[in-house]
């Protein structure tokens, strides 16, 4: 019997990877819940990620929300069906099929986008390539649609990336967002965000589970305005969001 409808963000919510694990979790009782393109694990959840996981997944419509790409959602051992992801830019419906009315929404205001986020690309590159710092940088997208730019250190130091991103990009267009979390920084035009996909898909979910409660479950800053538009929210203790929220974090 479904209890809840569970609006689910996924890395560093139900599962990292082994360098964010906690120290106290042996190897041996790690779960790889993540995959490269070549079957290795990248991603585990510990034995009370893997309750919780459990948990939700026998007493709740899941939903994730994330923002990994379509391919790498599907590397993910997640039960679902329904799902967003590209941080919004894609939604499956309950066939597991792309919603074409969102697509649709995305290709008319991602094409205006396009220039800016590729320059924002460029000059990050060349601003990393200057200080011979190596950062990986690209337009990320789906289905050949560009979705929004992200830079991340090839060392995972995150105050190099900062440093560089800050130089080339030091303030986003009106309206952007410039989220940063861990060894990663993505620049999103206004039209991207979880939020965005959320108050798409939940009125219909309201409809079709109208007394139960709407959970949304995330870490990160970008996961609370989708999470806001839930009737409870949830986060790790030991996250960005919760780090925001807690005096003695």
């Amino acid at each position: 019997m479904i209890r809840a409808i569970a609006l689910v963000d996924l890395d560093d919510t139900l599962f990292q990877t082994l360098r964010k694990c906690p120290d106290d979790v042996p190897l041996d009782r790690l779960t790889p819940l993540g995959f490269a393109k070549d079957g290795s694990p990248l991603s585990y959840a510990t034995p009370r990620q893997m309750n919780l996981l459990e948990w939700l997944s026998k007493t709740t419509h899941l939903v994730p929300v994330t923002a990994r790409s379509l391919e790498a959602l599907r590397r993910a051992s997640i039960p679902f069906r329904a799902a967003v992801c590209a941080h919004g830019g894609v939604i499956l419906d309950e066939a597991g099929t792309i919603d074409l009315d969102w697509q649709a929404i995305m290709e008319t205001k991602a094409r205006l986008c396009s220039s800016t986020l590729t320059a924002m690309r460029d000059a990050v590159h060349a601003e990393a390539a200057a200080r011979g710092i190596p950062i990986n940088v690209r337009v990320l997208g789906e289905g050949g649609l560009p979705l929004y730019t992200i830079a991340k250190h090839a060392d995972a130091d995150a105050d190099a990336l900062f440093s560089v991103v800050d130089a080339a990009v030091p303030d986003v267009p009106a309206g952007w967002t410039d989220h940063r979390n861990g060894n990663n920084v993505a620049l999103m035009p206004p039209h991207l965000g979880k939020r965005h996909a959320v108050a798409h898909i939940l009125p219909s979910l309201r409809r079709r589970f109208p007394d139960v409660p709407v959970i949304g479950i995330g870490d990160s800053t970008t996961d609370a305005p989708f999470m806001g538009l839930c009737d409870f929210a949830m986060m790790p203790t030991a996250s960005q969001l919760a780090g925001t929220i807690f005096d003695e974090r």
